[in-house]
């Protein structure tokens, strides 16, 4: 199922765009896809949100998710 990822600071300007539609069933393969569509993503600390929760973990994706790739942020 396609699914549209939200890319935001540094990695949306790494991949000239804000948003891919990437074909992916598990994290581990949208880490994967996004791995090789943005230029140089390994060396940038980044998180996965899946529906606004950051996930570390591997697990299926049924394309109804939100997922969005942030950058390192700080707060205050």
């Amino acid at each position: 199922m396609t699914m549209e990822v939200l890319l935001f600071g540094m990695i949306a300007e790494r991949a000239g765009t804000d948003r891919l539609q990437l074909e992916v069933a598990s994290l581990g393969e949208l880490r994967q896809r996004l791995a090789e569509r943005i230029p140089g993503l390994s060396g940038i600390s980044h998180a996965i949100a899946v529906d606004r929760t950051i996930v570390h973990d591997d697990r299926k994706l049924d394309g109804g998710e939100e997922i969005a790739v942030l950058p390192p942020f700080a707060g205050g």
